[in-house]
């Protein structure tokens, strides 16, 4: 019961420690648990809206380099190369995933 009282004074100056929210949850006979929640639709729908925006990135740098060379992709062919792209950033799912670079 002292955790519990002790955590919510703590949550009152600012929150709690995760370590702090262990011990109060083994206190109670409890498991702490902590996630990410996206506030619209399923983690599978962010993941792959993370793939098709990095995707569209290096896509969109790769045409400047094929401008270069006269060579552009039809809008059909860019739709198709950007979800290829991002089905292979799904399956791989490199470090940088979450960087905001686009790279």
């Amino acid at each position: 019961r002292s955790r519990v009282a002790q955590a919510e004074a703590a949550e009152l100056e600012g929150g709690p420690s995760l370590k702090t929210m262990q011990a109060m949850a083994q206190a109670m006979g409890c498991r702490f648990v902590y996630a990410i929640v996206p506030e619209d639709g399923k983690v599978d729908d962010l993941i792959a809206e993370q793939a098709r925006n990095k995707a569209r990135a290096m896509v969109e740098r790769a045409h400047v380099h094929m401008a270069f060379e006269n060579q552009t992709l039809t809008p059909e062919q860019d739709t198709a190369e950007v979800e290829r792209v991002a089905q292979e950033l799904l399956f791989r799912m490199p470090r940088d995933f979450w960087s905001e670079n686009g790279s």
